[in-house]
C-alpha cells in the first residue's frame, strides 16, 4: 500500500499536486520507473488519485518529464512536456494539454519552435491567456526564469504570442490575480509584478543572507 500513497516514506517521489474539480488530485510522480535517456535522473510522469491517496492512475506516458499540471477554466489539464522523440534533447520543453482522464493529449503552445522551458503555467483570470515561467535554454534550478504570459488565440506556433513580463531572470512559482498583477517567488522574496515589469517587494526572508533558504509557492487565501 505504501507504493501508492501520496506522502510518507514510500518508494517514489510524488510532487507538484493540484486539485481536480471533483476533489481528486493530479500530481507528478517517479513511479513510472523510467530514467532520462541522457542523464542519471528519474523521469516524472503525470498521475491522478483520490483525496486519500488511493486509486492511483497514470495520465501521461512520456519517456521524459511531464511537469507542473494545472487545471484550465475549460477543464483540461495544462502541463509542460519534455518532447524528446527524434528531436534535440535540450530544445523542446513546452506546453501541452490533456483531458482529466488522460485522453486527448495535444500541443498547447511552443512545440514547433526550439528554446526555453515553458513551465508552471496557470490561467490569468478573466482571459484565455496563461501566465508561466519562461526558463531559458534547458531550464534553470527550481524552474527559475522570466515571468511571462502567453495567448493561444493565434495558434500554438506564433512566437509573438509569448511575452516576457519581468525584466529579470530568477522568478518562480507565479500566480496571476489579473492581467496587470502577478505574484511570484524570487530567491528569498515574494514579489508583486505588474504587466509593465514594475516590482513591489511583498515579503523577504528575515534571516541571514547566507542561509540556504528559498521561498516557494506563494498562494493567495481567497474564495474562487
Amino acid at each position: 500500500a505504501d507504493d501508492y500513497f501520496l506522502g510518507g516514506d514510500g518508494k517514489y517521489d510524488d510532487i507538484e499536486p493540484c486539485y481536480l474539480p471533483d476533489g481528486d488530485i493530479v500530481f507528478v510522480s517517479s513511479r513510472n520507473k523510467r530514467w532520462v535517456q541522457c542523464w542519471l535522473t528519474q523521469v516524472a510522469a503525470i498521475f491522478r488519485c483520490r483525496p486519500d491517496g488511493s486509486g492511483v492512475r497514470r495520465l501521461s506516458a512520456n519517456v521524459e518529464h511531464d511537469n507542473t499540471p494545472w487545471v484550465l477554466p475549460d477543464g483540461r489539464i495544462v502541463y509542460m512536456r519534455w518532447e524528446y522523440v527524434d528531436r534535440s534533447q535540450v530544445h523542446y520543453h513546452h506546453l501541452w494539454t490533456m483531458n482529466q482522464d488522460g485522453t486527448g493529449h495535444q500541443v498547447y503552445f511552443g512545440n514547433l519552435n526550439p528554446g526555453g522551458v515553458f513551465i508552471d503555467a496557470k490561467p490569468i483570470p478573466g482571459t484565455d491567456d496563461l501566465t508561466l515561467i519562461d526558463s531559458p535554454g534547458h531550464g534553470s534550478k527550481e524552474h527559475a526564469g522570466f515571468l511571462a504570459r502567453v495567448s493561444p488565440k493565434q495558434g500554438p506556433d506564433e512566437k509573438e504570442a509569448l511575452v516576457r513580463i519581468s525584466k529579470e531572470h530568477g522568478y518562480r512559482d507565479r500566480w496571476a490575480f489579473g492581467t496587470n498583477l502577478f505574484m511570484a517567488a524570487f530567491g528569498k522574496q515574494i514579489r508583486l509584478v505588474n504587466s509593465a515589469g514594475e516590482v513591489c517587494e511583498l515579503y523577504k526572508y528575515p534571516g541571514k543572507t547566507t542561509d540556504q533558504i528559498w521561498i516557494h509557492e506563494p498562494r493567495p487565501l481567497m474564495s474562487r
